[in-house]
């Protein structure tokens, strides 16, 4: 049985946190395995209100987040994947709600703000680069580079240019050759990026993902399109 001020902190962080009454409760069942915050023993219920109060400062009660939107400790890596697999041409939707679908997929969490444990976080993660790998083509960097995100970047550009190319949808200088990565970078000149790939910065890779991954899917819609008209 939960004692009063266990009960009385977890319905306060509780309409602190945002959450609508069927994500607390699936919430409480994942954490706690019980149905009911009254039914839980004070050392279980401590670490329950220890997990609620990662989801709103406490002593500031926070906004509902606008429905589909992606929030948490780990969304902004898990947008900035699946937005490479959109690039990439994997995804058909590079919009938040299909990003928590994966996730629903992967884990039966219902949105991103429930991946608390880093553990479970990581799980995803891993799961969505071993996929951009796999099915995209991206040769992630080495370990000991694999936080630097302009290295991370420009293997998914890579991998974009390198698809875009094999689709037909880029015509190399010289024919035959290996459009990358000087026809890649005079593609990214003209649309107003640095001289050469040597300086650029993590913005300027998102820019050319973004213009070449725009290319590449109509591309892959056009040939979609020959085969089922």
């Amino acid at each position: 049985m939960t004692s009063a001020s266990h009960l009385k902190a977890i319905h306060t962080l509780k309409s602190r946190s945002g959450l609508q009454e069927d994500e607390f409760r699936a919430l409480l069942r994942k954490e706690t395995g019980k149905a009911s915050s009254k039914d839980l023993s004070d050392p279980v219920a401590g670490r329950f209100i220890e997990v609620l109060k990662g989801f709103a400062p406490v002593g500031k009660p926070a906004a509902a987040p606008r429905a589909g939107r992606a929030t948490g400790k780990y969304a902004p890596v898990l947008q900035a994947l699946w937005l490479s697999a959109w690039n990439l041409g994997l995804v058909r939707s590079n919009t938040d709600a299909a990003l928590m679908g994966f996730v629903k997929r992967q884990t039966g969490l219902s949105h991103t703000r429930f991946l608390i444990e880093a553990a479970e976080a990581a799980l995803v993660i891993e799961a969505l680069k071993k996929w951009i790998a796999r099915d995209g083509g991206v040769a992630w960097p080495a370990d000991r580079d694999d936080t630097d995100p302009v290295a991370r970047k420009m293997a998914v550009t890579r991998a974009i240019a390198a698809r875009l190319a094999a689709a037909g949808g880029f015509t190399p200088f010289i024919p035959g050759g290996d459009p990358w990565p000087h026809d890649f970078m005079a593609y990214g000149r003209k649309r107003g990026l640095p001289q050469s790939f040597t300086t650029y910065g993590a913005d300027d890779w998102d820019r050319l993902a973004n213009a070449l991954g725009a290319r590449l899917r109509a591309v892959l819609a056009n040939k979609a399109k020959e085969i089922n008209p």
